[in-house]
């Protein structure tokens, strides 16, 4: 086949699945008011979710608003014909940060059976936005899934629970599985959560032991986005949704999630406007399939081991068990040492040509990162945001990185390992990467192995054969491609701007499948890289004149008022328009000394506030036998609805708060605290008793504190300059604290 034409082909079909992989990201097309009643209907669940959160205010756990979305949300779900409860609970999570909640719970009238299955998201949003994604399209997907399903009959019955306080701890779903006649019955959760305001609906998570779950969901999601590796990687974070409660808890499960539009998360603009409704079809199609699916499996069965899968361009999903990808590396590897001795006696290959196309692989994958660290550098010099408002430039720069640097390194190994080394090279380091992941994260190994056995495979069929060498290339690289693309094309979604280089690597991965085809054609090669080149420093250029935040991907910047000592503003970042409206000090303090990494924000001096410290009362005191058993009463004076104790003590045997027993903390717990420190904290709620047993009867150091959403009129000024900076507030958002410290 003619070279130019070959790559015309190759660059096309590489054009083709990134057209794909793009317009799969974004979800699916929604569906009218007027679908089908069994069908789910975007349209249907965002009247409904603008119905239930009822315009765009913050509801918190606590706040008025809050309290008015719960009302709404029942409301609506008995409209829809189902029994609808209130459970009422104080709970808390191992960090001890507690709450009074309130979780709606909907099933179908009489219907008590065992071995139910829940379909769960939360309704309650940050302080600093409305949650009209995060997680209204949870919300909107379930009470849409409620009313699709009303009147169906399953092997096993279906709750909707909604859970609340989820923003400040998963507490809602704490207080659930810790109510034992509510959770007993239950088997199996499907969960849908938000951590942006658009983007496709990914299966990111599942419970352990899952090859029975993908096997029942491989032929059910209509527009699957998932994979084992997002499964594997999420296991390994210290980031949770209500799903970690409930897989704690024994339960089988599933979590869907959207992460595009990530720089709106946790902030104002997380609003109805910016509800995406191809996201919120996607989502509710994955939750009615499964919900279906689920609903008629045996949801106690379970499986001796894991799966390995991922969906192909989101028309289908392949899986196979776990303990398989070892063999099929090991097999790829085999075949492929075969070849290698076939075409080095057919002279098609020198003596240790593969050795060079090994070579030539992995310098190719660690000289792109490197490169590729520097771009990433220097496109950021304006601005380093961790999204930036317009990314399209610095991603597109690491995309011809990742083709250039590939190309250019197998131009200089061709003459000496030609065609046929480069290719069986490259095809061994996937067999070998393949092993490798088997053992280490199993859940990658989809990546290498697939690879591995269809490099094996061609290479079995151009040694007996003879297949062109353009045709073994552009087969190998679509394979890539179908393997690759999703995840360079999310990585930045996920990770923001440290994501870089390693979309540059992933890109250049594929590259090398090709790249040996490229390297066969002087002329083409030597064009392709002064084109790479020029389009580089072009790119990165133009991310240097690109606005870093507009108003519609605005920087993050909180602001505080405390109260410990001398009143003081605290800002995370200050800009001009904020320096010039408060005079901020030029050395940045550290504070908070209870926390283990404890940050230096920027200090400037603040106005008194006039408000009462937060109460405090020793309701009882009682020691012997070296044990020390405090009973405290915090309250605060001005009704704030937070409050909260720190203190330091080496020798803490126990902590209760409201009569509550924290649960143990579990594998994926990360302790905030510096040593020998304490809390316990409560939100929604403006008192708290707490019980603290002491190994030795020794007196704490105590630090007590209240806390409101929002500034005190005096921090008008400054709030407004931080929003004439093109920043917003972001999760707790701005806040005015009062301190208190003592010794008990």
């Amino acid at each position: 086949m003619n070279r130019s034409r070959a790559t015309a082909l190759l660059f096309a079909l590489l054009a083709a699945i990134l057209a794909a992989v793009v317009v799969q990201n974004r979800g699916m097309r929604p569906k009218p008011a007027s679908a089908p009643p069994a069908e789910f209907s975007a349209a249907r669940a965002f009247a409904a979710e603008s119905e239930i959160l009822g315009g765009d205010l913050p509801h918190p756990v606590g706040s008025a608003a809050h309290a008015a979305v719960r009302d709404r949300l029942a409301a609506h779900l008995r409209a829809l014909g189902y029994d609808v409860a209130i459970q009422r609970a104080f709970a808390c999570t191992a960090h001890v940060v507690c709450a009074p909640v309130e979780n709606v719970i909907a099933r179908t009238a009489g219907d008590a059976r065992p071995d139910a299955l829940l379909v769960a998201a939360h309704y309650d949003s940050v302080a600093s936005g409305p949650g009209a994604s995060d997680d209204g399209l949870g919300v909107a997907t379930v009470v849409e899934t409620a009313r699709a399903l009303r009147g169906e009959r399953f092997r096993n019955p279906i709750v909707f629970l909604i859970t609340d306080a989820e923003e400040v701890g998963l507490i809602g779903a704490e207080a659930f599985v810790a109510d034992a006649d509510l959770s007993k019955g239950v088997a199996a959760v499907i969960n849908v959560e938000a951590r942006g305001t658009n983007g496709a609906s990914t299966m990111f998570e599942t419970s352990g032991r899952n090859r029975w779950l993908i096997r029942a969901l491989a032929h059910t999601l209509p527009r699957p986005a998932t994979t084992s590796l997002f499964a594997s990687i999420y296991d390994m974070l210290p980031n949770d949704t209500d799903l970690t409660v409930f897989k704690r808890a024994g339960l089988a499960g599933v979590n869907f999630a959207n992460i595009g539009g990530v720089q709106r998360y946790h902030t104002r603009l997380d609003n109805l406007a910016h509800v995406s409704l191809p996201t919120l079809q996607q989502h509710g199609g994955h939750a009615l399939a499964s919900a279906r699916a689920l609903a008629n499996a045996d949801l106690r069965q379970t499986s001796d081991a894991n799966a390995v899968w991922f969906d192909v361009l989101s028309f289908f999903i392949l899986w196979w068990p776990q303990r398989w990808s070892l063999w099929m590396a090991i097999v790829a590897l085999v075949i492929l040492l075969i070849v290698v001795v076939l075409r080095f006696h057919d002279r098609a290959m020198p003596g240790g040509g593969a050795t060079l196309g090994v070579l030539s692989f992995f310098l190719s994958v660690l000289l792109t990162f490197a490169i590729a660290i520097g771009a990433s550098w220097l496109a950021g010099l304006r601005g380093r945001a961790l999204y930036a408002a317009q990314p399209g430039p610095a991603t597109a720069a690491m995309w011809l990185i990742g083709i250039g640097i590939p190309i250019a390194i197998a131009r200089r190994f061709h003459e000496h390992a030609k065609f046929d080394g480069l290719y069986l090279g490259q095809a061994i380091c996937w067999s070998v990467i393949g092993i490798v992941l088997t053992l280490v994260l199993p859940g990658a190994s989809y990546l290498a192995v697939i690879l591995a056995m269809t490099c094996a495979l061609l290479g079995v069929v151009r040694a007996t054969v003879g297949a062109d060498k353009a045709v073994v290339s552009i087969l190998t690289a679509g394979v890539a491609a179908v393997l690759f693309f999703p995840l360079a094309v999310t990585l930045y979604d996920a990770l923001g701007r440290p994501s870089l280089p390693v979309i540059a690597t992933v890109v250049a991965l594929v590259t090398t499948t090709f790249a040996p085809m490229i390297a066969t054609a002087p002329p083409l090669r030597r064009a392709l890289g002064s084109a790479f080149i020029v389009t580089t420093i072009v790119f990165v250029t133009i991310a240097n004149f690109v606005p870093p935040y507009t108003s519609d991907s605005p920087r993050h910047i909180n602001l505080r008022y405390y109260q410990d000592g001398p009143p003081r503003w605290l800002a995370d970042s200050v800009t001009p328009q904020m320096a010039r409206a408060v005079n901020f000090e030029v050395v940045r303090p550290r504070m908070f000394e209870w926390l283990a990494s404890p940050p230096a924000p920027y200090v400037a001096a603040a106005p008194p506030l006039g408000a009462p410290p937060p109460e405090f009362r020793v309701v009882s005191d009682e020691g012997g036998g070296g044990r020390r058993k405090l009973t405290l009463h915090i309250r605060s004076a001005r009704n704030a609805a937070r409050v909260g104790i720190l203190f330091r003590t080496p020798a803490l045997l126990s902590l209760r708060v409201n009569g509550v027993t924290p649960p143990p903390p579990s594998q994926r717990f990360r302790n905030f605290l510096a040593p020998q420190w304490h809390q316990a904290s409560v939100r929604g709620a403006s008192e708290a008793l707490v019980e603290i047993t002491l190994g030795r009867d020794a007196p704490i150091d105590a630090v007590i504190s209240d806390t409101t959403y929002g500034l005190p009129p005096s921090g008008a000024a400054l709030a407004g300059a931080r929003d004439a900076s093109l920043a917003v507030p972001v999760q707790d958002g701005d806040t005015t604290t009062v301190v208190r410290r003592l010794r008990i």
